[in-house]
């Protein structure tokens, strides 16, 4: 069975949200139905995901800006920071002017998509919700967000702790694919060796998005978001555990940390991740001509 998807992205901060969209892309297993955009230059972000999508022969793809700044904080103002290379600034038909909160609203009204891949700060989904609670039980939520067994504050979740708690609340059917896990899956030099020589289109746009990257994280990426997107197809790359899930909001030391605790279990909490197949799985999809 193929699993319908849209994913939400703030694609042009960490390059994981690059190889995440090439992944959903590429895989089968997958049908990508839409992408869109969120926190701070939405109109950016929709773009890089605009010339990927067209380099993966999916411009068939709708991308559509959603909400620039979180639910209560001010909009950031950092532009993303692989947005400035050559064909930046080229036009791309598939990016729509119907706002993401209303064209994922549609998709999901409709029955066009079976879930939603969150890869960013959760404002759009958190407006979704605020929107149409009633569709939260009609579609299943994937979110690489939080982290629950170590003790700090992820970024999706600090970026916007009230979308973030809104949606821990929300009946979406919600696995949670945290922090803990996804610092594993650290790509290494051999793999980032393949994408440069491999003769693809999408691997030179992913090369030249990585590139540009690596020249301010001065480190190797790590595929935090990816992750989110294979466990919707691939769920036994990690393991999983029940949990009721709550986002501090107020604390002056540990907002936006995500906190296990007593009560009904509100989540599937990622807890160990398989690397040499979820690693595998990257290499056979993204860094093979196979």
């Amino acid at each position: 069975m193929v699993l319908r998807v849209a994913l939400d992205t703030d694609i042009g901060d960490d390059i994981d949200d690059a190889f995440a969209i090439a992944l959903a892309a590429l895989s089968p297993e997958l049908d990508l139905v839409a992408v869109t955009t969120v926190y701070g230059d939405v109109e950016k972000r929709a773009v890089l995901a605009a010339r990927l999508l067209k380099s993966l022969g999916r411009e068939d793809v709708p991308v559509a800006c959603g909400a620039p700044q979180p639910l209560l904080n001010p909009k950031p103002d950092k532009p993303p920071v692989y947005y400035l290379h050559p064909g930046a600034g080229d036009k791309y038909a598939n990016i729509v002017n119907e706002h993401a909160v209303d064209l994922l609203e549609g998709l999901i009204e409709e029955k066009e998509i079976d879930a939603v891949i969150s890869i960013g700060p959760l404002t759009n989904i958190a407006l979704l919700y605020l929107k149409r609670p009633d569709l939260a039980d009609r579609v299943m939520l994937f979110s690489m967000c939080g982290a629950y067994f170590m003790s700090t504050s992820e970024y999706n979740v600090k970026c916007d702790p009230e979308a973030a708690s809104v949606v821990f609340n929300a009946g979406f059917k919600k696995t949670l694919v945290g922090l803990d896990v996804t610092l594993k899956c650290s790509m290494s030099q051999e793999m980032l060796d393949a994408l440069r020589l491999l003769q693809r289109d999408y691997a030179r746009t992913l090369w030249l998005y990585t590139e540009t990257w690596m020249k301010q994280s001065r480190h190797l990426p790590i595929l935090h978001d990816p992750l989110a997107v294979a466990v919707t197809f691939k769920p036994e790359v990690v393991e999983t555990v029940k949990a009721c899930v709550k986002v501090e909001t107020s604390g002056q030391f540990t907002r936006g940390y995500t906190v296990i605790t007593d009560g009904e279990p509100n989540a599937e909490v990622c807890k160990e991740v398989d690397v040499r197949n979820f690693m595998k799985l990257i290499s056979e999809r993204l860094l093979s001509d196979m």
